[in-house]
């Protein structure tokens, strides 16, 4: 990655700028549709600016927790994770967690009551926020049962399944970052990058 050119980016005044920057070196996969969602956590301030200017795409957001200045953005694909929640294996997994069998936003307000719960020490974190991220259900549940270790492969998540087609997905991952990175450094905005 053009490394001087982030940082000239980073460093500069031009919030929106800085905001399509952090979008595009953590969310790349969202904004070139390879993968139904995203996780960020960020101040309110930044929050609220990238909910401003994802406003007229096809990527939603929903908060999934705030507090202290800080807030869980959840930003999505409807249609793409619809896809992957409306698997039948994925549903039967998320139902012994309490995720209701409904809209996307039931669900969505079923994870976030899950964060808070763990937050407040309540309850384990809620690994399965990785079949809200599109990843293979096979690695959601052996990490969930392996407590995060054992894993064969760590990438954007930790693989113990199918290790080649993961290794090939990170790849596809990593190109889309550097491209949307490169949209970024030559001035293109969310509405040319989210496509």
């Amino acid at each position: 990655m053009p490394v001087q050119e982030i940082i000239k980016i980073r460093d500069s005044k031009d919030v929106e700028q800085n905001l399509l920057l952090l979008l595009a070196m953590h969310c790349a996969p969202l904004l070139k549709r390879m993968a139904a969602a995203n996780v960020l956590t960020l101040s309110r301030k930044q929050a609220l600016g990238i909910k401003g200017m994802l406003k007229n795409t096809e990527i939603e957001c929903y908060i999934l927790k705030a507090d202290c200045g800080r807030v869980i953005l959840y930003l999505y694909r409807k249609d793409a994770l619809q896809s992957c929640l409306q698997q039948e294996d994925v549903r039967n997994f998320l139902k012994k967690y309490g995720y209701p069998d409904k809209e996307i936003v039931d669900m969505l307000k079923r994870l976030s009551q899950r964060i808070r719960l763990y937050a407040d020490g309540q309850t384990d974190f809620p690994h399965e926020i990785g079949a809200f991220l599109g990843y293979p259900l096979a690695d959601v549940e052996s990490f969930i049962e392996n407590r995060g270790k054992n894993y064969a492969y760590l990438g954007y998540w930790k693989v113990y399944h199918d290790v080649e087609q993961a290794v090939r997905t990170f790849r596809l991952f990593d190109k889309e970052r550097e491209r949307a990175v490169q949209d970024v450094i030559f001035g293109k905005g969310i509405q040319e990058i989210a496509v």
